[in-house]
């Protein structure tokens, strides 16, 4: 494959690979099934409470770190635990809402005093341009369309950073769309219940990075061909 379009997808890329790598890893080695997870993760949320979720949201929202901490999984579970309980289950959005701006602010320091370029060895380099693009296309509009999911969101904050978006308006918008993608995924899945769990599951993280990864190709072939297009010359015309 041109180094460019593997460049375009690398980070996806990288996620599939590091998700392929758990999973298989887990079922060779007979690591605990999904049951006896959930049951360890009961007795730490029945032992420490929201502390649980708080430090999980806080790792799952700082770049790079997310992707390798199943950080979504005790989030959804915090929600999961506090089926029938409303006001126990708000907390947990909130904790959730509290820990991901207070990562999402640090991942905006690590792109303004260049932090990052500590982690360009680890294939972030296309995925934080990418997330420059949209930042200069879409503006703080890109921070609401990318906070649906915490690693795409750390990208987004630490592009802020690195673009030197004022400090106080990505804190408005950051804090905004993290609480309203929050609150649609807390009720999502304590409507749900376990059953949300199947979002996290092998099928569809395979599904799910697959179109990510097909949507990016065609985006960087047509970015291609547009740039070898020349433009037309229009011949002007001149008064006799």
């Amino acid at each position: 494959m041109d180094k460019s379009l593997l460049k375009a997808i690398s980070f996806p890329l990288m996620i599939l690979c590091v998700a392929a790598a758990l999973y298989f890893s887990w079922r060779l080695l007979g690591l605990p099934s999904d049951d006896s997870m959930i049951a360890t993760a009961r007795s730490y949320f029945e032992r420490y409470g929201l502390i649980t979720v708080f430090v999980s949201a806080l790792l799952e929202g700082v770049l790079l770190a997310g992707v390798y901490y199943p950080g979504s999984l005790v989030i959804f579970l915090g929600v999961i635990f506090s089926i029938g309980n409303p006001m126990q289950a708000i907390q947990t959005v909130a904790t959730v809402a509290v820990a991901l701006s207070i990562a999402y602010t640090f991942d905006y320091f690590v792109g303004k005093y260049g932090w990052y370029r500590l982690l360009l060895v680890f294939g972030l380099q296309g995925p934080l341009a990418s997330a420059e693009h949209r930042f200069s296309k879409y503006g703080t509009r890109a921070i609401f369309l990318t906070y649906w999911h915490p690693n795409l969101a750390a990208l987004t904050a630490t592009a802020a950073g690195i673009l030197k978006i004022p400090f106080f308006s990505f804190c408005f918008f950051s804090i905004l769309s993290t609480v309203l993608w929050n609150t649609f995924w807390g009720v999502l899945v304590y409507n749900l219940g376990e059953a949300s769990l199947s979002l996290m599951g092998m099928p569809f993280i395979l599904f799910f990075v697959s179109v990510w990864i097909i949507v990016l190709l065609i985006k960087a072939i047509y970015e291609r061909r547009a740039a070898s297009v020349e433009p037309l010359e229009i011949p002007r015309s001149t008064n006799e």
